[in-house]
């Protein structure tokens, strides 16, 4: 599922992405240094989608978005071969990450951008009734959030 060069303005109307992230993993997309986000499992999502960057504990908030502008699978070493300098972590990372599973998923990253105040985890959940955090990945409708990043403003 990729996209190349893929048009932002095709981006999928219906849905987004909620990516849970390691702080130090959301500070490097949002830098710029870390452009393919790795999974154990695959998202079912029509690319490009935009993805809302929500940094794990202790921080606890929705610190910007990106856009996923394609979705492969593959076999680890394939996959370490063709993004590892691109993920922002060390082989023993990547291979510790993906310990008891043959294949991984890479996520390639585009347009990232800090939201102007993040998002605490108890004003999501005031927002959006219910919100929970995912443990990797989870899908929110666009009004959801729309409704969401119009907090940070």
């Amino acid at each position: 599922m990729s996209n190349p060069g893929g048009a932002l303005e095709a981006l999928d109307q219906s849905r987004m992405m909620v990516l849970s992230l390691k702080p130090r993993f959301a500070d490097a997309i949002l830098d710029g240094a870390k452009t393919v986000e790795l999974r154990r499992s695959e998202p079912k999502i029509v690319v490009p989608t935009r993805a809302l960057l929500y940094a794990t504990s202790p921080v606890r908030v929705l610190v910007g978005t990106c856009i996923v502008t394609s979705v492969e699978s593959e076999r680890l070493a394939t996959l370490w071969r063709k993004y590892g300098p691109r993920t922002g972590v060390n082989h023993r990372e990547f291979l510790d990450y993906f310990e008891g599973v043959e294949r991984g998923t890479a996520l390639t990253l585009a347009d990232p951008a800090a939201l102007p105040q993040p998002i605490p985890l108890t004003r999501l959940r005031e927002t959006s009734q219910g919100f929970r955090p995912p443990q990797s990945f989870a899908y929110v409708d666009t009004q959801t959030g729309a409704e969401l990043l119009r907090t940070a403003a």
